[in-house]
């Protein structure tokens, strides 16, 4: 452990073989990237951030996002992601005192970052490295690394107002393969059913709707990051039919999950929605 708050983060090698664009991702906490193969475009209030192979970026937190990811054969697209807790990019502004910090979280690129802090990403994304330092040094590290990504451009943006969407989202995360009720959400936020389902109603959401993007959100997050089979994806996420969780991936991302990890199938618009939210820009 960092400390009493904070676990040590864990990095994801982020693998896809097939072309694919992917609407209303939400990331419950800040990553720190660094494309390795391939190209990754991210959009944002109809803004695209198109980072290429060897560059570094930063991903914020509770904000949907549109991500194009497109291997460049004969290699799969990859990318390296480091999630970090939002308290210690905070605490290292702070300490900073003249940075200037974006009122809205947005996803950022980086001007090409110094040897030395390339090296310091490097070091917290090794397996184990983090994990034997004493707390007080890791999250020293991860704030200097923090600090080089802001000098070098990337600054992640203010906190916005804490919303009953994203502390679901953070519940359901830590278990996506339970049978999550409203009745037991609202009970673990102190509320009754109709409360959470007026305050979830207010932000243009529902338990289901949530429920469902979450579970979707991790399966992505497994296909891309481990070889486990479909399978045992869907079980993680709360299918015992693997045929109906890929209908509903594919219904979700306009994709067939094996697409995405081995690229055999053609590439495909997600559609209208995507279109919508201007991601259509992505695509060319």
């Amino acid at each position: 452990m960092l400390d009493d708050v904070f676990p040590v983060p864990t990095r994801a090698l982020i693998r896809q073989g097939g072309r694919a664009c992917f609407f209303r991702l939400v990331n419950t906490s800040p990553l720190l990237i660094q494309v390795q193969s391939g190209t990754k475009i991210v959009m944002a209030d109809d803004k695209a951030l198109r980072l290429e192979a060897g560059a570094y970026g930063l991903l914020p937190d509770y904000r949907p996002l549109t991500m194009e990811n497109i291997p460049k054969a004969p290699q799969k697209y990859q990318t390296l992601a480091l999630p970090v807790p939002r308290q210690l990019f905070e605490e290292a502004y702070s300490r900073m005192g003249s940075i200037a910090v974006p009122s809205r979280p947005v996803p950022a690129g980086t001007s090409k970052l110094p040897e030395e802090a390339a090296a310091l990403f490097d070091y917290c994304c090794q397996p184990g490295n983090l994990t034997r330092l004493p707390g007080a040094i890791a999250k020293a590290r991860l704030m200097e690394l923090i600090t080089w990504f802001a000098l070098c451009g990337a600054v992640l943006g203010q906190n916005q107002s804490p919303r009953i969407e994203d502390r679901l989202r953070q519940m359901i995360e830590s278990d996506t393969a339970f049978a999550w009720t409203l009745r037991q959400a609202a009970r673990s936020f102190n509320m009754s059913e109709a409360t959470l389902r007026r305050k979830l109603a207010a932000e243009n959401t529902g338990f289901s709707e949530i429920l469902s993007d979450t579970r979707m959100n991790r399966a992505l997050g497994l296909i891309q990051t481990t070889t486990l089979p479909m399978a045992q994806i869907a079980f993680e996420v709360g299918y015992d039919s693997p045929s109906q969780f890929a209908a509903r991936f594919k219904e979700r991302f306009g994709v067939n999950p094996r697409h995405v990890r081995g690229g055999s199938e053609r590439f495909e618009r997600i559609g209208a929605e995507v279109e919508h939210s201007g991601a259509d820009a992505l695509v060319r």
